[in-house]
């Protein structure tokens, strides 16, 4: 089994958005996924043109098929974390029970509590970044025990990168020379990613050129060779995400 967590100290930083393009990444290698959305705002379906009245499958309900969408099983997670059973069972990982599964928990930034809970069990922690002051300053929240530089399952990324911007380039180049390999990967900013979520659909039909789609490949094998997960497939983004 393994199992990615996905959370920020800082919200509004696009952890939901690399949680759905690196599932789907991932199912197009050819692996089993679960995407598991903790948040309250229940948004992660946008990622896959689902629109917002459409219910998904909650964590924990074993008479409920969980849909299937670009190859990713999705599940709603923000109710059944309320609830003790499900929640001792997120503590002891029998949530996470398929052992040849991936599992991709997407955490909100003020559940610290989540996160600890299942840091335990975690593969690696994906901690994404913005090029600006409030996101930076976050780095301290990480962990109040121990400085965010040689955290042993963290990585970053840097995601709404513009070079052409001086902020974001300085704060880009600071960020990889403060965590060297640590930084995973970065993800460049574009506008066509909000336009396809107000249009309800996959950024990989309504914007196939987008310059986010090839900084998903790379982060995506980045992310599986960090795990040690090798694939037979380089995987390109297909059109059903």
């Amino acid at each position: 089994m393994t199992l990615l967590i996905s959370h920020s100290p800082k919200g509004g930083v696009g952890t939901t958005f690399l949680s759905a393009y690196l599932a789907v990444q991932f199912a197009e290698r050819g692996l089993d996924v679960t995407l598991i959305d903790f948040t309250f705002q229940d948004d992660m379906k946008l990622y896959f043109g689902i629109q917002p009245s459409q219910e998904l499958s909650a964590l924990g309900d074993r008479n409920a098929e969980p849909l299937l969408a670009a190859g990713v099983q999705l599940l709603q997670g923000y109710d059944a974390a309320q609830d003790p059973t499900i929640r001792r069972d997120l503590q002891s990982g029998r949530a996470f029970s398929d052992s040849n599964r991936l599992y991709i928990a997407d955490i909100p930034s003020g559940d610290r509590d989540l996160k600890a809970l299942l840091m335990p069990h975690a593969t690696l922690h994906l901690c994404a970044l913005l090029p600006r002051a409030p996101s930076l300053a976050a780095l301290t929240k990480i962990d109040s025990d121990h400085p965010a530089i040689g955290l042993e399952k963290t990585v970053f990324i840097m995601n709404q990168v513009d070079d052409r911007q001086r902020l974001s380039g300085d704060s880009h180049t600071f960020v990889r020379e403060l965590f060297g390999d640590q930084l995973i990967g970065s993800v460049r900013r574009d506008e066509a990613l909000n336009e396809t979520l107000a249009m309800f659909e996959p950024l990989t039909k309504y914007a196939p050129t987008s310059v986010i789609l090839p900084d998903l490949v790379l982060l995506a094998r980045a992310v599986l060779e960090r795990c040690g997960i090798a694939t037979d497939e380089d995987g390109t983004l297909g059109a059903g995400a």
